[in-house]
């Protein structure tokens, strides 16, 4: 299901922002022209994601600073993997696709 989120130049603005589905909050990231969307708890002490740092395209968490990147939810320290979400532009809109949650490691 395709979660309409806002306006782009909206979330450009916040820079962030969370939306909630099916009790779920999703942490929504505009960062380098893109958007990134991950659950908005940490993993590893259900810390608020929202509240964390992007550095070198990684969401820091507040808590116990674990590094998620952006794009697949990846820690490579500690390999765990921060859920993520599909995220979509149409027509100006940002969306989030709610089925599309994955945590499995990246390829490479």
């Amino acid at each position: 299901m395709w979660l309409e989120v806002g306006p782009a130049a909206e979330v450009t603005k916040r820079k962030r922002l969370v939306v909630e589905h099916d009790g779920e909050e999703i942490l929504v990231i505009a960062h380098a022209g893109r958007f990134h969307a991950m659950a908005n708890r940490c993993i590893h002490k259900q810390r608020e994601m929202v509240k964390g740092v992007v550095l070198r395209d990684k969401l820091v968490c507040p808590g116990h600073q674990w590094a998620f990147d952006l794009a697949t939810g990846w820690e490579s320290v500690k390999l765990e993997c921060q859920p993520v979400f599909t995220t979509e532009l149409r027509d100006d809109i940002v969306f989030v696709d709610t089925e599309s949650r994955r945590t499995d490691p990246p390829l490479d």
